[in-house]
């Protein structure tokens, strides 16, 4: 088998070995710093620590080595969490680089999460671990994102368990008093991951958006992202709206948002894969992320949606007259459907309400894997893995 006949020409995937979730996205000195969840021993999950690749312009991507290292003789496992540029070297060291993670530490039975930091001060190449800053004795306590609010700095930090956000402030990265508490009662079992907070603008007017993945009860009951629109006062995030679908498709997971991005972007990229096990051949890598893409908000259908533009131009847009039922086909022999007496657009049998349409604008980005649909100008997107 030509393992390399899958290789995505515009997706990121490491060289070898295991990746999952996109950790510490940060925008600095011209560069896209992507860092992410690695196995840099294997093609299965496990040794977590932080690979590391950059970009200029998120599409063509240098793969550099592990910038954070599993510690093997403390049972140390380097789990997701975020980056930071410390211009005011608020935590020790000017104009570096802190990266808080979720250390994952496993003696026997007994397993513990809490949150730590490391300090580059080569531009985030490499990075000097600084112990735990955030010790709550906890089993499951993850996920920091953290950035910089007005004169400090705001951590949003998940009890996966509990389905609950706890957004916390510091003034040095290390001391974190705790403000305020975020949860929504979802079904038993479904646990909470990766959360972000930030702010975008709808004609002037801002809101803040708290992002979330879940698994499961996510599309067909896998895994998924959920996004809140509401308020936030510095302290507390108050949502404005039920909860919407960031991905309506299988293999977007874990996604957030790079801090101090130059041109008041908000740019997320996620995890092109699923806990629901995609099938994956056996190559020399495993995982992949999806395109970045560009995020705003639009008005539509009475509420307020979460809209995602890919950072490249799709290569095909298909224009589907939407008054009769269709069927048509799309790359990798993918079909999509539309029936238009339920609204309902499906993908591989996962579906999305589109309403009532006289047309349906699909934007179609094809990779050699890979299969992302961006419809209704972004509010609606399918994300899959396909090997055929």
């Amino acid at each position: 088998m030509n393992t390399e006949r899958y290789r995505p020409k515009f997706h990121f995937t490491p060289k070898q070995n295991w990746i999952n979730d996109p950790n510490g996205l940060i925008w600095h000195d011209g560069k896209y710093h992507l860092y992410y969840q690695h196995n840099p021993f294997g093609t299965a999950w496990g040794h977590m620590s932080w690979g590391h690749a950059t970009s200029d312009d998120l599409i063509h991507w240098v793969e550099h080595p592990v910038a954070i290292p599993e510690d093997s003789n403390a049972n140390e496992a380097i789990f997701s969490g975020s980056a930071v540029f410390d211009e005011q070297g608020t935590a020790g060291a000017e104009g570096s680089i802190v990266a808080c993670y979720t250390s994952h530490v496993e003696q026997g039975e007994s397993k513990k999460q809490y949150q730590s930091i490391a300090i580059s001060t080569d531009g985030g190449y490499t990075f000097e671990k600084q112990g735990s800053v955030l010790d709550r004795n906890l089993r499951d306590f993850r996920d920091p994102k953290v950035f910089r609010y007005q004169d400090h700095w705001l951590m949003v930090v998940v009890h996966p368990l509990d389905q609950e956000i706890e957004i916390l402030r510091s003034d040095d990265l290390r001391n974190w008093e705790s403000l305020s508490f975020f949860a929504y009662p979802m079904d038993e079992g479904v646990i909470w991951e990766c959360p972000d907070l930030f702010q975008l603008e709808l004609n002037g007017d801002p809101h803040w958006v708290l992002i979330i993945s879940v698994n499961p009860g996510g599309p067909k009951n896998g895994s998924g992202t959920l996004y809140f629109v509401g308020e936030f006062d510095g302290k507390t995030f108050t949502a404005s709206q039920p909860p919407q679908w960031l991905e309506f498709g299988r293999d977007n997971y874990a996604g957030v948002t790079f801090n101090q991005e130059p041109n008041g972007e908000r740019i997320l990229i996620g995890w092109m894969n699923s806990w629901g096990k995609t099938p994956h051949p056996d190559l020399p890598w495993t995982g992949a992320m999806t395109i970045p893409r560009r995020l705003r908000l639009v008005s539509m259908q009475g509420s307020i949606w979460l809209a995602q533009e890919p950072v490249m131009a799709p290569q095909n847009k298909i224009t589907l007259s939407a008054t009769n039922n269709f069927t048509s086909v799309l790359p990798h022999g993918i079909s999509v459907d539309y029936q238009p007496d339920t609204g309902t657009l499906s993908i591989l049998g996962y579906e999305a309400h589109v309403g009532q349409q006289q047309e349906l604008v699909l934007e179609v980005l094809e990779d050699a894997c890979s299969l992302e649909v961006f419809a209704m100008n972004g509010t609606r997107v399918f994300s899959f893995l396909v090997f055929d």
